[in-house]
């Protein structure tokens, strides 16, 4: 199967993902004493000590061979895949952290795959596995579309899975030791997986509810329900209709109230904006946002949609839709990857836009304590220093 895309783009310019791109493909070009066959070739004069090589180690090896290839097929092959997976990733990451985890990977899968035999080795599969290794956990549900005689979509854990379990781990028992670096795929695939769960897990990037955690955590859940429902617990058994009065022995009545179920247009709204805003669409995302915060405004969507939504309604001038937007936000996500930022925001809004400076005081002062950018501390102390400049001169602010 070949990957030739997925269906979630990449909302910013993958700048480091292209640049590794690029990169290799130049010392593809230069190093490779015939750059335009399909059948391996010697490398040129003076690159054969770029290659990872157990009989000759040296420590720059390790990141060398990673921009080594050996023919068209192997250069095409790897950069397609460092493509379709290594864009997104890069989005989630960030361009430095992102060039770090590559070449990081690359060592790894380097280490993983000298330890399981002296053959030379060159190029950036391992890498590229962790790549699609971290991608499997901080997209699973991202279709990887595929051509395989023809093009359908596949999720991304299916994909990551098929390749690790098909094309590795029986490829190195059938195929053994041959041409293709099973182990540093292998290496790369763990490093990549192990990766994006310490970075879920830390929330050192933001979460949301289709990474590989939350899918475990409903999996979970639901397994749990199930066990109970086997061993002959029915929720709906003892349930009494709303506004019943029961009777507790030695006790007085007690009414029960029962939380009605969901509304199906909510769900059907807010699967909507989920859509819309995987695909871009935020225009679109914060108008519908708008009509579910008029049908139910207790609804809660994931920190990062919620985040996306209210930046929308900032950027289109709503002021008062943007501020109940990022209110929304610190309410559900107090402790959120961004909520600090949020507040520095919905601060500048109330000062500036809609008038509050009561609770814009209070927002930029809690901002303050954790802000670490220079510049939004500066931005947070200046606007502090106004709001207490009237404050002073006008008397006390509600």
């Amino acid at each position: 199967m070949i990957p030739i895309g997925t269906d979630t783009p990449a909302r910013r310019t993958p700048w480091m993902n292209w640049f590794l791109i690029l990169t290799c493909v130049a010392v593809y070009l230069v190093s490779n004493s015939a750059p335009l066959s399909t059948q391996p070739a010697p490398l040129a004069p003076g690159w054969g000590r770029f290659v990872l090589n157990p009989a000759h180690l040296r420590l720059y090896q390790f990141i060398t061979y990673l921009f080594l290839h050996a023919d068209l097929w192997h250069i095409g092959g790897n950069m397609l895949f460092l493509w379709v997976f290594g864009n997104l990733m890069n989005e989630k990451l960030g361009s430095w952290p992102y060039l770090f985890f590559f070449l990081a990977s690359g060592i790894l899968a380097g280490c993983g795959q000298v330890l399981s035999g002296w053959a030379p080795t060159i190029g950036a599969s391992g890498a590229i596995a962790a790549v699609a290794g971290l991608f499997l956990v901080l997209a699973p549900l991202t279709n990887i579309r595929v051509w395989f005689f023809f093009i359908f979509d596949v999720p991304s854990v299916l994909f990551v899975l098929f390749q690790i379990i098909v094309f590795d781990i029986l490829g190195q028992y059938t195929q053994g030791a041959g041409a293709i670096a099973h182990w540093a795929h292998l290496t790369g695939y763990a490093v990549g997986i192990a990766t994006g769960l310490i970075l879920l897990a830390t929330r050192l990037v933001p979460r949301d509810h289709y990474d590989l955690l939350a899918l475990l955590n409903r999996w979970r859940r639901r397994r749990a329900y199930q066990g109970m429902v086997a061993k002959g617990y029915n929720p709906f058994s003892s349930v009494p209709a709303p506004g019943a009065v029961t009777a507790v022995a030695g006790a007085a009545p007690q009414v029960i109230k029962v939380m009605p179920l969901p509304d199906p247009r909510v769900l059907q709204l807010r699967d909507e904006i989920v859509r819309l805003r995987r695909n871009h669409q935020l225009a679109a995302a914060a108008a519908v946002y708008l009509q579910l915060r008029q049908l139910d405004p207790r609804f809660v969507l994931s920190a990062e949609v919620q985040l996306d939504i209210s930046n929308q309604l900032m950027s289109e001038g709503r002021h008062r839709q943007a501020a109940d937007a990022y209110e929304d936000y610190l309410e559900h996500h107090p402790t959120g990857p961004d909520a600090d930022q949020v507040r520095l925001m919905l601060g500048l809004v109330y000062t500036r836009y809609y008038t509050r400076p009561g609770r814009a005081l209070e927002l930029l002062q809690k901002a303050l304590q954790r802000l670490h950018d220079p510049r939004q501390r500066a931005l947070a102390e200046r606007e502090l220093a106004q709001l207490q400049a009237a404050g002073s001169s006008t008397g006390p602010t509600g």
